[in-house]
C-alpha cells in the first residue's frame, strides 16, 4: 500500500473509534465530512451557561486529530487588550489545549491536537480530548463573554483564575 493509502486507512480506523465512542456513550453527533483526506464530527453541548459547539477534526495529511470550538460571541475592539490578557492567563494553567484570540475578528477559539501518525487512538483518549475540551471551554467561555460585556474586569477574571488553579 502506498503511504498516502496507509494514511487514509489509518484516519478511517481512528474516524471509526471516535464515532464507536460517540455511540457507547449515546452521544449525538453530525458527520459534516467523511473523506479520505479528513472526517469532521460536530457535537453540541449544554454548558453552565453557555452553548458549545465542538468539531472533532481528523486529517489525513497531519495525522492528527484537533477538538476545536468557537466562542458564541466576538471581541469587541474596546475590549481586546483585556481579552487578551484573559486568553494569556487562561492558557498559562491550561495542561491540554489553548485558547486563541484573533485581534482582527475578535474570535476566540479552543483547540486541543493529539497526533495518530501509526496508531489508533483508543476510545478512552478520544473521550478524554472531548470531555477536557468541554470541561474547559465551560469554565472560561462566561468569563470571556463577561469580560467583553463589561460585567467582569480584568481584575476579577484574573482573580477567578487563580482561584481555579488551586483547585
Amino acid at each position: 500500500m502506498e503511504p498516502d493509502q496507509i494514511k487514509a486507512e489509518n484516519t478511517r480506523k481512528n474516524t471509526e473509534m471516535l464515532i464507536s465512542m460517540l455511540e457507547h456513550k449515546k452521544l449525538k453527533y453530525t458527520v459534516d465530512e467523511q473523506t479520505d483526506a479528513r472526517a469532521h464530527i460536530r457535537l453540541h453541548f449544554t454548558g453552565e451557561d453557555l452553548p458549545i459547539t465542538l468539531h472533532i477534526i481528523l486529517r489525513t495529511d497531519r495525522q492528527i486529530a484537533s477538538v476545536f470550538s468557537v466562542m458564541p460571541f466576538k471581541i469587541s475592539q474596546e475590549r481586546m487588550t483585556d481579552a487578551a490578557i484573559a486568553v494569556a492567563a487562561a492558557n498559562h494553567g491550561l495542561i491540554d489545549g489553548s485558547f486563541d484570540l484573533n485581534p482582527q475578528t475578535g474570535e476566540i477559539r479552543f483547540r486541543l491536537t493529539s497526533c495518530y501518525i501509526g496508531t489508533v487512538l483508543t476510545e478512552a483518549l478520544f473521550s478524554y480530548l472531548m470531555f477536557v475540551s468541554a470541561e474547559t471551554i465551560d469554565r472560561y467561555n462566561d468569563r470571556f463573554e463577561a469580560i467583553n460585556n463589561g460585567s467582569m474586569d480584568l481584575e476579577a477574571f484574573l482573580k477567578a483564575d487563580a482561584a481555579d488553579e488551586g483547585r
